[in-house]
């Protein structure tokens, strides 16, 4: 009952803390809580929305079961947080000169293309839907174990989609912020130090944890861990294509138009990895111990939730309302996300007279409906969604060089991006469904060939036209803001294609 009464708490505090957030001006408000947001809403903005609630679950069956593998995710952080770095300037400064709200807007701007924009805003809400699924089954689940079985999956879902579509419908990116730093606050302070005190409690602090896996199971010290032996080029594989998507996502990359100056894109830059770093190299280290402990090794997915509740009712409630936090800091940014791609990118390009009070609209029913839809998850095994959402990696990766080269390389156009993106997603999704031996057999996996022949293919297409027209104006932007520190905004009649 401790642990149910410890949600219901967190629950109830995000709502009471989100409630002056819930009016918005208008659609640009509800997209980017025009461009108010310092660097402490950013940092754990990115961080509650990063970490999903399934790491104590699914992720936790790395960690528990194999061992050293579950480090993947820190190289690929830190790849992803470069990415960060990298898009960052541009993105704030085309994204505020030319009023863009998603990142399809922002592409679309860029590459002068209203089938860029709708393409690339509608694959990244449906390239999000398996994590969507995955977040609302946790939830569920969660809830479910705390209360033994008293609450069932479902409920414990109907929950947590009440609960997010409450707020993000009504307060769009400022509700979705403003929990994110509750969430983002207690997953680092409180999370890391419940972790902490759990090694020190029953592995005598983080030197005898090691000693003990490395003198009783060295395997799980080296790649690829114990009982598993892919191709050691499967590390390099996910971690590419985990680190270079990571930042493609459009609920992570839509917190860089809500942030209100560059410098509070900057300092997040450098705080997101560190806080991110040590949270998860903290939750590793408690997986490998528990790694030596057989039974939650013969069951690596549900063992933190065993564990905890060997300590007793507090460490439970504590680590179900860290699992709650981190899963609704996740699903509240997909939702955001989603639902201004299909208001922004998709209805508005379809039909460019739609009123932005149409726009909201379109958006706030865009969160009810896909949040209930969502309720299906409930009927769908965890393992099969966990398939799905590291499957959608391989095709979010294909927007990588959409974006990169579009913000670095001046002969980068529209056709190449299409092109290019449509290929690689076909290569990516095509190899996926023949599995042909090769795959299995060098270990890339299917991503880092659809991103081969996505990058080929925009480069081929930018040396056979020549540089587009607005191009020079884009970069002579980057050069005032610099000069300036200042950017000037221009009216969307500019940017008519």
């Amino acid at each position: 009952m401790i642990p149910v009464l410890m949600i219901l708490a967190f629950v109830g505090l995000l709502l009471y803390i989100t409630r002056n957030q819930l009016g918005v001006s208008g659609f640009h408000d509800y997209a980017t809580a025009s461009n108010t947001i310092q660097t402490v809403g950013i940092t754990f903005g990115v961080l509650a929305t990063w970490y999903v609630g399934a790491s104590f679950t699914a992720w936790a069956g790395f960690a528990v079961g194999f061992g050293f593998i579950a480090y993947y995710v820190t190289p690929y952080a830190i790849i992803t947080l470069v990415v960060m770095y990298l898009v960052a300037e541009r993105t704030y400064i085309w994204g505020k000169k030319y009023n863009c709200e998603t990142q399809g807007e922002l592409l679309g701007a860029r590459y002068r293309s209203r089938w860029v924009r709708a393409i690339t805003g509608l694959a990244g809400a449906l390239f999000s839907v398996p994590w969507l699924l995955m977040e609302w089954w946790t939830q569920g689940y969660v809830l479910s174990y705390a209360t033994n079985g008293a609450i069932s999956p479902f409920w414990g879902m109907f929950l947590g989609v009440f609960v997010v579509i409450f707020y993000v419908s009504m307060g769009g990116m400022r509700s979705v912020i403003t929990a994110n730093i509750l969430q983002g606050v207690y997953m680092f302070f409180i999370g890391t130090g419940l972790m902490v005190w759990m090694i020190y409690a029953y592995f005598d602090g983080f030197g005898p944890l090691i000693a003990t896996v490395a003198a009783e199971y060295p395997a799980a010290l080296t790649y690829p861990g114990e009982a598993w032996d892919p191709p050691t080029a499967y590390w390099t594989s996910i971690v590419v294509t985990s680190g270079l998507a990571g930042f493609m996502w459009p609920w992570v990359y839509n917190k860089l138009f809500a942030a209100d100056s560059l410098k509070t894109i900057k300092q997040s830059t450098l705080l997101t990895p560190i806080l991110g770093t040590v949270f998860y190299a903290v939750f590793v280290l408690l997986g490998l111990g528990l790694h030596t402990l057989p039974e939650f090794r013969a069951n690596p997915q549900e063992a933190f939730l065993a564990f905890f509740t060997q300590a007793g009712p507090i460490p439970l409630g504590l680590l179900v309302v860290l699992i709650t936090a981190a899963s609704l800091g996740t699903v509240s940014g997909i939702l955001n996300a989603m639902s201004t791609a299909i208001s922004n990118d998709v209805s508005m390009v379809i039909n460019n007279r739609i009123s932005r009070e149409m726009a909201l609209k379109i958006a706030r029913w865009t969160v009810v409906v896909m949040g209930f839809v969502a309720l299906a998850g409930a009927a769908v095994q965890e393992g099969l969604l966990i398939f799905w959402a590291l499957l959608t990696y391989q095709g979010m990766i294909m927007l990588f060089p959409v974006v990169l080269l579009g913000l670095y390389w001046r002969r980068a156009n529209k056709e190449g991006a299409l092109i290019g993106f449509i290929a690689g997603t076909v290569v990516a999704m095509g190899l996926y469904l023949t599995k042909p031996a090769f795959i299995a057999g060098l270990g890339w996996s299917e991503g880092v060939y659809g991103l081969i022949v996505s990058l080929a293919l925009m480069i081929i297409m930018g040396y056979l036209k020549p540089e587009a027209d607005h191009v020079q104006g884009m970069w002579e932007d980057i050069k005032e803001a610099r000069r300036t520190k200042q950017v000037e905004k221009v009216t969307d009649s500019t940017l008519e294609y």
